[in-house]
């Protein structure tokens, strides 16, 4: 079975996350299903945007809207400016431009220089409105922070999203499939509560190397998919695989379907034993893993790959097709008497790592899917979002950090 090749951010490898261009690219270079991670802005409006934390995706902090760097614990420990600090008019003005991401920084590698500033970001109602215009499988929509936004905001995201698609027309489209992605187990219970035709999927927290009987069956009663980690797929010591962990095993004998994420082209984004090449680490998987999907910053590499009639071959492949053997330059290592530091096994996923509490009922406020905006807010004036003041100092170097990156 082919894989389904889904989008992550877009062509985020190539494009700043999330905008038009990345999702045009994306598009164009074969992606079957397209993703969107929803945030929410301070005027209501639903957008595609990789964080809620604009520092990450735009050059906010270069802008007027410095003054409201804040603390929020329940999104991250860190000083952010969150897009709900900001309305939609705010965030998608020429004032504060998108910035394309740099997972590998740390080895001073960056991504497209041409375009590291372009690109638009799209309400939510825009994204739909291009998967159900091009010739696509479906959608992938991805949900976060979904307590905060109704302990905190009075949005309950999950049924402002359901409203969304139904508007868009993809409530019983014949071939339009909808995927929602969740890494909370309670917002795909309601979901599953309210008899969704949507496809509900999991997304496993990262450094586990197996899973408990009781968490499988605890997820089975939620999702039918599940989003794994590459990175949790091996266990790892100095970018060296020591061994395969049985994590996919355990899954696909529960009955789940996998997703695999996120694979990336940069060279010292794979484990060694793939020698640096990404169609290398990619054709592994496909051949060892009966995936239902890869999730990538680059699809044109998957597609390419995924359309290689080699992989189809059985035991008449080329040899040049053949997966390498994971864990065999750790064990070529100890010939020299010499390896990577011992580990010791990864984190077992149970039951309570699973479980949530529901989420809490609100009196909704008014949110827009993006085709039409909401109540809007003075331009640079704070949220009354519950935040904590970051003092002089710390703002200071958050700001001139930022300008460095």
């Amino acid at each position: 079975m082919v894989p389904l090749v889904i989008s992550h951010n877009g062509a985020s490898g190539d494009y700043p996350d999330c905008t038009d261009l990345a999702y045009h690219s994306a598009i164009d270079d074969g992606a079957d299903i397209i993703d969107c991670p929803i945030q929410v802005t301070n005027d209501g409006v639903l957008m595609c945007m990789s964080s809620t934390n604009l520092l990450d995706t735009t050059n906010v902090q270069r802008t007027t809207y410095n003054s409201l760097v804040s603390v929020v614990p329940d999104i991250q420990p860190q000083p952010g400016i969150f897009t709900f600090n900001l309305t939609w008019s705010d965030i998608n003005s020429n004032v504060s431009t998108a910035k394309i991401s740099s997972p590998v920084s740390g080895y001073f590698l960056v991504r497209n220089p041409r375009y590291t500033n372009q690109g638009k970001f799209l309400k939510l109602s825009d994204f739909l409105a291009i998967a159900m215009d091009k010739d696509l499988s479906g959608v992938m929509i991805i949900i976060q922070n979904a307590a905060f936004l109704v302990n905190s905001l009075g949005i309950d995201i999950v049924d402002s999203l359901t409203t969304a698609l139904s508007a868009a027309g993809f409530d019983n489209h014949p071939t339009k499939e909808v995927l929602i992605k969740s890494k909370d187990s309670d917002v795909l219970v309601k979901l599953k509560q309210q008899k969704t035709k949507c496809k509900l999927v999991y997304t496993l927290p990262s450094g586990i190397g197996d899973a408990s009987n009781s968490s499988l069956k605890d997820i089975k009663k939620f999702a039918e998919y599940v989003a794994v980690d590459s990175k949790s797929v091996f266990t790892l010591s100095s970018d060296f695989i020591i061994r395969q962990n049985s994590l996919v095993q355990d899954l696909q004998s529960a009955g789940l379907a996998l997703y695999a994420e996120v694979f990336q082209n940069e060279f010292v984004a794979q484990p060694l034993d793939f020698f640096g090449d990404e169609t290398v680490e990619i054709n592994y998987y496909i051949q060892s893993f009966n995936l239902s999907g890869i999730i990538t910053d680059f699809p044109k590499t998957v597609r390419r790959l995924a359309g290689n009639t080699c992989t189809v071959l059985g035991k008449d492949m080329p040899s040049y097709m053949q997966p390498p053997q994971a864990g065999s330059l750790a064990q070529f290592l100890q010939t020299f008497k010499t390896q990577p530091p011992s580990l010791p096994p990864m984190s077992t996923l149970n039951s309570s790592s699973v479980e949530e509490p529901p989420l809490p009922t609100v009196a909704l406020r008014s949110v827009s899917d993006g085709s039409a905006s909401g109540a809007t807010k003075t331009p640079g004036t704070p949220s009354d979002a519950p935040t904590a003041t970051v003092n002089a100092g710390m703002l200071l170097v958050m700001v001139f950090t930022a300008l460095l990156i």
